[in-house]
This record gives C-alpha cells, sequence and structure tokens, in this order.
C-alpha cells in the first residue's frame, strides 16, 4: 500500500471537518501531516481530492467523496478488526460506535452502559444522539455499529434486537379532571390541546395513534425536546402523548401525571438496530449479549407505565382501565 493507516486516517478527518486545522486538532499532530497525507492520496489516485476554498477551508471533489466513503469504510472495519485481535487474549475491547435515539437517551443509556461498563471495562463507547431519521442515516452509511431505537425506523435490512415494548401513554396536567382517572381514552382527548414531540417522524407516528380511532388531535404546541414538552404539560399548555416512562414522570411535584391509553394500545418495539457488516464483531456480539440479558431480566419494565409485556415483541395491549 502507498500510505499508512495513520494517513488515512488523517485523510479521512480532513473530509470530515473541512479544514486542515480542525483535523490537526483532532488528531493531535502538526497540519503539515495533514497536508501530506492529501498530497499522497492525490498523488497516487491522480485527481484533486479537495477544493482549498480561502476562508472557508475544505470542499471535497466528487472523487474526494467516493474516494472519502471507501476510506472510512475500511476504517471502520479496520476498526472492528483491532477490537477483534485485541479480544483474542480475553474479554472484548476496542471502540464501539453507538447511537441513541435522543429523547430516549437519558432513561435507556444509563442501564445500557452501566451493565457494558461493568461487564467490558475494556470498551470505550464513542456516542452519538440524534433524531429517529439522523440515526437511520447513521445505520444506513455505516457511521455507527449499533443504534438504541425504535424498530420502526430501523433501515430495511439492519437486523434488530428488541429489548421493550414501549406503549404509549398520557401526560395531563394535574388540575385537569382525566388525572384523576386511571386510565384515558383517546376520545377525550381531541378536543383538548395537544403539546406534541416534534422530530422527524415522530408527528406522523402520534396522529397515526388516533387515526386508528377515526380520530384527530387539536395541536396547540409543537416542540423538539421531551423535556421542555413535560415543562409545558406542567404548565397547563396541554396534554401530550410519549413512549417512555421516565424518572420524572413517577414524581408526585411534576406539576402533571402520567395515565394508560384504555382500550387496545399499539406499542412500538424499542432495541438494538446493527449492521450487519459488523455483526459478526467480538464487540458488537458482547454489547447484544448485554441487551438479550437485561430484557430477559425485565431491567426495561420501569420504561414502561403499563404491566410488563409478555414479550419486547408484542404489538399491543389491551388496557380497561
Amino acid at each position: 500500500m502507498h500510505f499508512t493507516l495513520k494517513q488515512l486516517r488523517y485523510f479521512d478527518a480532513a473530509r470530515r471537518t473541512g479544514s486542515i486545522a480542525r483535523a490537526a486538532r483532532e488528531m493531535n499532530i502538526s497540519q503539515s501531516s495533514i497536508t501530506a497525507a492529501i498530497d499522497q492520496m492525490e498523488q497516487f489516485i491522480g485527481l484533486d481530492l479537495f477544493r482549498r476554498i480561502p476562508a472557508k477551508g475544505l470542499r471535497a471533489t466528487e472523487a474526494g467523496q467516493i474516494a472519502g466513503q471507501r476510506v472510512a469504510q475500511f476504517l471502520d472495519e479496520a476498526r472492528l478488526l483491532e477490537s477483534d485481535l485485541m479480544s483474542v487474549a480475553g474479554k472484548p475491547s476496542g471502540t464501539l460506535l453507538l447511537a441513541c435515539y435522543a429523547p430516549s437517551a437519558p432513561f435507556v443509556l444509563p442501564l445500557m452502559l452501566k451493565q457494558v461498563t461493568q461487564d467490558l471495562p475494556e470498551i470505550r463507547i464513542d456516542l452519538r444522539e440524534g433524531d429517529m431519521s439522523s440515526i437511520a442515516t447513521l445505520l444506513s452509511d455505516g457511521a455507527v455499529d449499533m443504534a438504541l431505537t425504535y424498530r420502526w425506523m430501523v433501515p430495511e435490512g439492519a437486523p434488530f434486537l428488541p429489548l421493550f415494548g414501549a406503549r404509549p401513554f398520557v401526560l395531563v396536567p394535574e388540575g385537569w379532571d382525566l388525572a384523576q382517572r386511571r386510565a384515558v381514552e383517546l376520545s377525550d382527548l381531541v378536543d383538548l390541546p395537544m403539546v406534541m414531540l416534534d422530530l422527524p417522524g415522530t408527528q406522523d407516528y402520534f396522529f397515526s395513534i388516533f387515526r386508528a380511532k377515526g380520530l384527530s388531535p387539536r395541536v396547540v404546541h409543537t416542540t423538539k425536546s421531551s423535556s421542555v414538552l413535560r415543562g409545558l404539560v406542567a404548565a397547563d399548555f396541554g396534554f401530550s402523548i410519549l413512549n417512555i416512562y421516565g424518572h420524572g414522570d413517577r414524581n408526585p411535584d411534576a406539576g402533571y401525571v402520567a395515565r394508560p391509553i384504555a382500550g387496545d394500545v399499539p406499542a412500538q418495539s424499542f432495541g438494538i438496530a446493527y449492521n450487519q457488516s459488523s455483526e459478526g464483531a467480538a464487540i458488537v456480539q458482547a454489547v447484544l449479549h448485554i441487551g438479550r440479558d437485561l430484557s430477559r431480566k425485565g431491567a426495561f419494565d420501569r420504561l414502561s407505565l403499563y404491566p410488563p409485556s409478555r414479550s419486547p415483541r408484542d404489538e399491543s395491549l389491551s388496557y380497561a382501565g
């Protein structure tokens, strides 16, 4: 090979950051080393891979984009190979690229990472958060090894390990009459103001819950933050619907109460999506094993307002209230 693994990493850093200076800071080396790596790649391929734009940094050419994608794929495979080789002597080690759906991260991640840290102390987690759309893109592009997300947003063909059934429930201000009920009918909500989580894919999902009953909610506020959403409900701006029953939802002083939805409730399976290309890696298999074990032991039951389901694959639950 006409270039080293380090030079490929320098080239990849320049492509990702769009700047020689930023790439040098990220890799903790001199700018001249980044420049030399780019020059070496361009001489070998015989094409310009970047356009140098004054005051704006680097812009990959078409050839640079193609080369960059292949270099990134190679570096990812090399990272997994390095992890597998390091694991020969004992427990899996190396770096795992893990994404998580941002609104669920505060609740699901601590359960997973605590066990991973305990069982696999040699593993380093490179964590990325995002909405469902961006996480699906990360998986499709191979930018992460696995992601904690909902099944319905997993790219076609990507393997998926279900961990628990995330059934939607209602948040209502504590002063509303509905707060006194054990369960809430969707028909009781349609004429009331709703605060909706507005992230790519989420509005369609929440609307579908009502459409399944021939209903349509009256949305008055939207937010991209589940924390802001809870604050708006507590401030009496409206009700909302979520899937993950968080720690604060149990707080009697939260200003709102969580109630099950009466009747047949569609569930969304939450779990670990991963890439087929990395499925055989020791580090990936080890984390999947931890996920299965936690699910089997009911570690995720606390994230549901409903009684534990028979299986994380259950699609609905009839709740009479």
